[in-house]
């Protein structure tokens, strides 16, 4: 069901899918975890701003931004998502929340003292010259993040002033209507999804490093990066083509093999896990384009493994699987039934009695420069950037892609549920069989 006026400056929808998966999975830390949220998503951009007023441009193009994109302003009431056309004091208190500037040395100091949000929020942190977005997952995804940081450094170098009351129009549908589907869909496709959802649940918790996830209280939320020289990241992309591998193929064999040598002795050994396919190349004309990016236009597919093989079967198997995932219609038809499925499960007295899987999961972004440029005008350079989630009650997350030309790895944990030298192993890991497999 897409969006409905129910009053004057209000819209609704039901969240659906993954955006429903996300409500729930944040809505259930929240209120265990003094309201964090878990898999908040946030991007952090290192930037040399070329600006005569650098806090009234970016809170200017900020406020441009929402209403080229009304999503980031969004809030969650149950399960429906909520959107008001703001007066002007309405606009100016959205502001005053979602536009901070921070006096903290550089984001990590600020990521150590943020609080929950209520929406999309923008941190300037004038000191290291650092913005950082944080928003609700449900609100957008990975690759939603790049384009929303390309559309809000767009809006900086290019300001107009806007007027709200017609940007409700923009809005995005939700992925099923993007794509085209049919509102219900063929009963062999849903039970083709149901059946994924169920085989993935029914194998979990898989192999797994050891972990005291769902043992211990939450701790902070944590991020622990490797980034790989240029001219290293050259040679591991180049030995992939040679092979005939997708990197991401390649980054997720070695992270299978990283965590099955320091796996949990007592846990299983079958690999259990979803991996994450972005399905805006899919979507109808304009939303898979940057001006939908604050939507949830992914989906998941399930990856079973019986035994973990060594690296080069490994990873031969996982590159024909990203390769052919998703590719027909009938499949990407079949992702809302899995979605729905997975949503009404994960709210079941069975699941939430299971032991939490240990291992993290896998998403790649790819080549960051496809999403996000790295110059805007004479305005904005980015010099860096780092995407990452928050942990709080559940799976770690490893998220791989490149930027300036450097193959980075960002690895999102809680230090209550495995400290950061742990995770530094496993990245050493993966450094060493990338090296040995692919490189030596």
């Amino acid at each position: 069901m897409g969006w409905l006026q129910v009053a004057e400056n209000r819209w609704e929808r039901p969240s659906n899918g993954m955006e429903g998966y996300f409500v729930l999975s944040g809505g259930l830390s929240a209120s265990l975890c003094q309201g964090r949220e878990h898999y908040i998503i946030s991007s952090r951009l290192k930037v040399d701003l070329k600006l005569s007023d650098a806090e009234a441009s970016l809170r200017q193009a900020w406020t441009q931004l929402r209403h080229e994109q009304p999503q980031i302003a969004t809030r969650v009431e149950g399960m429906n998502k909520v959107y008001e056309v703001p007066d002007e004091t309405a606009l100016q208190a959205w502001l005053a929340e979602t536009f901070i500037v921070s006096s903290a040395a550089d984001a990590d100091e600020l990521y150590r003292g943020v609080g929950p949000i209520r929406s999309a929020t923008l941190y300037y942190v004038p000191r290291s010259s650092e913005l950082v977005l944080r928003a609700h997952h449900h609100t957008l995804d990975g690759v939603g993040m790049l384009l929303l940081c390309h559309s809000y450094l767009s809006a900086l170098a290019s300001p107009r002033t806007v007027s709200f009351g017609d940007e409700p129009a923009r809005l995005p549908p939700p992925l099923e209507e993007a794509l085209g589907d049919p509102e219900l869909p063929r009963q062999a496709i849903a039970e083709k999804g149901r059946a994924l959802a169920t085989e993935f649940i029914d194998g979990l918790p898989g192999l797994g490093p050891v972990s005291q996830v769902g043992k211990v209280p939450a701790g902070a939320a944590q991020f622990a990066e490797r980034v790989f020289p240029a001219r290293t990241s050259a040679a591991v992309v180049q030995a992939c083509k040679q092979k005939g591998l997708s990197v991401t193929a390649a980054l997720h064999a070695a992270y299978v093999r990283a965590i099955a040598k320091y796996a949990d002795p007592e846990g299983s050994s079958r690999y259990v896990t979803v991996s994450q396919f972005n399905f805006r190349p899919f979507l109808r004309e304009p939303y898979g384009t940057s001006q939908y990016a604050a939507a949830m236009y992914y989906s998941i597919l399930p990856v079973l493994l019986e035994k973990p093989t060594e690296f080069e079967e490994l990873a031969q198997t996982l590159d024909s699987f990203y390769k052919s995932g998703y590719k027909e219609t009938d499949d990407r038809e079949a992702s809302g039934s899995l979605t729905r499925t997975l949503q009404e499960i994960v709210q079941t007295p069975e699941f939430l009695t299971k032991p939490v899987s240990r291992d993290a999961l896998v998403s790649s972004l790819g080549v960051a420069e496809r999403h996000l440029q790295q110059s805007y005008g004479e305005v904005a350079t980015v010099q860096d950037l780092r995407v990452g989630v928050d942990i709080i009650l559940g799976m770690s997350m490893i998220l791989f892609y490149t930027f300036r030309d450097q193959l980075r790895l960002v690895y999102s944990f809680n230090d209550a549920y495995e400290d950061r030298s742990q995770i530094e192993r496993y990245l050493d890991e993966m450094q060493r069989i990338l090296l040995e497999e692919l490189v030596a």
